[in-house]
């Protein structure tokens, strides 16, 4: 209760200050991002109508924008309209012919591509803010990271201190993998969250901000983070570092950050050599196995399962490729085929191209060394975590797991438009 009462009160206070902030719409962002640390607590307005406080932001966000009327910096991606008109025209349908909180609330959440990328078209994203969104992210992440390892080395302080007197941490046995549960955020899915803080630690250290000046800071916060990934068992944000890496020793220009691939090649090697000194080395194994579809079933308890719904969801647009409707998919695990079975092959094939094109062209400044940057090796690793997590998790469901991959998704999106712009402000 004495919890909820805070976070009511920091709602309120947040969203007061963007109505009133002469930059109360620059700080929006920060707020939201802020926010990430809450978690699964939602404001049940309605029965079965939930709202995150991350939307009630965003609602005052918008309320600001219609009041002031601000000048445009950015302008919204086609594809984003395209898809908003399919999202809301689907919705009207639903809500007239088979109404349920459910359809309400799976709507509303993945309308928030809409809603952020709305919202960033008002919003001049200079160094300064740049660096404070990371920095916030940063600092949130590995909060996440730190309360879910002190969970698996105090469980019973941390499940006592946010309400879970029941709980306990299984230790490992034989084949099987048992994650922590991230409790005081509310499932083991934080762990979505924490890969972008690689890429976002490289921007910063080229910044020599403060967070992760010191050698020991840095590499304190990296192998906690990397533990709390570790813990959570979540294989897609394990195959995301993977990819992380690779980007990092192949691509990565040293002279910005000198022995900066050494010092990755160490941290990972050390953390891969400490999965297979574990009975987990084969869920990690299994990670690249189910992505060819050799799923072992010894490591890989949720794999069928997964498999089973994408088979379900395939079948289903081949039967209905205009799709069957907000919420009657149930969770697919992988949002570009839960928008192609729901919305219909066309926003399907809207969203995959869309976030496939805008990867593909920011990878192309970044390779031709046209801006020379650890910001655009930032935003690539964004877009890549966003390209993954979309096919390979259900994220839109929960906003606190969508909304980062929409936040990232748009920040990237404005790079690439105005990279002459900013490169007066922010590019090395």
């Amino acid at each position: 209760m004495f919890t909820n009462l805070i976070i009511i009160i920091m709602t309120v206070f947040f969203s007061f200050k963007v109505l009133t902030r002469n930059n109360g719409i620059e700080l929006s962002l920060n707020y939201i991002v802020a926010f990430f640390i809450l978690g699964y607590r939602t404001f049940e307005i309605l029965p079965g109508l939930r709202f995150h406080p991350i939307e009630i932001i965003c609602f005052f966000t918008i309320l600001r924008l219609l009041i002031q009327r601000p000048k445009k910096y950015n302008y919204m991606p086609r594809s984003i309209k395209i898809l908003s008109i399919f999202f809301i025209a689907y919705f009207i349908i639903d809500i007239l012919t088979r109404y349920d909180p459910i359809v309400i609330n799976e709507f509303k959440n993945t309308f928030n591509i809409f809603i952020m990328f709305f919202i960033l078209q008002y919003i001049r994203i200079s160094e300064k803010n740049i660096i404070k969104i990371t920095q916030t992210y940063f600092i949130v992440t590995s909060m996440i990271s730190i309360i879910g390892v002190a969970e698996f080395l105090f469980p019973s302080l941390i499940s006592d201190i946010f309400g879970f007197s029941n709980y306990k941490v299984s230790p490992n046995k034989g084949y099987l993998f048992h994650r922590i549960g991230f409790l005081f955020w509310g499932s083991h899915l934080a762990a979505n969250l924490i890969p972008p803080i690689f890429p976002i630690a490289i921007f910063l250290r080229a910044r020599s901000h403060y967070l992760v000046k010191n050698n020991f800071i840095l590499t304190f916060f990296l192998l906690v983070n990397l533990f709390a990934i570790y813990l959570s068992g979540n294989r897609i944000s394990w195959l995301i570092l993977t990819v992380f890496l690779i980007l990092i020793v192949l691509q990565n220009r040293n002279y910005l950050i000198p022995f900066l691939k050494p010092y990755s090649l160490f941290i990972t090697i050390g953390f891969i050599i400490f999965i297979y000194s574990q009975p987990v080395e084969g869920r990690y194994i299994s990670t690249y196995r189910a992505l060819i579809g050799r799923i072992d079933k010894r490591y890989d308890s949720s794999g069928a399962n997964r498999m089973a719904k994408l088979s379900s969801s395939i079948s289903s647009i081949k039967e209905y490729p205009m799709g069957t409707g907000w919420s009657s998919q149930g969770w697919v695990h992988s949002d570009i085929f839960q928008i192609a079975s729901t919305m219909g092959i066309i926003p399907g094939f809207i969203l995959i191209f869309s976030v496939l094109s805008l990867t593909w062209k920011i990878f192309i400044i970044y390779i031709r060394n046209l801006l020379d940057s650890t910001l655009f090796l930032m935003i690539l690793c964004f877009m890549i975590f966003v390209l993954i997590s979309l096919f390979l998790n259900g994220n839109f469901l929960l906003i606190q797991t969508g909304m980062p991959l929409i936040l990232f998704w748009a920040l990237s999106d404005y790079f690439y438009k105005c990279p002459k712009r900013t490169a007066e402000r922010i590019y090395f």
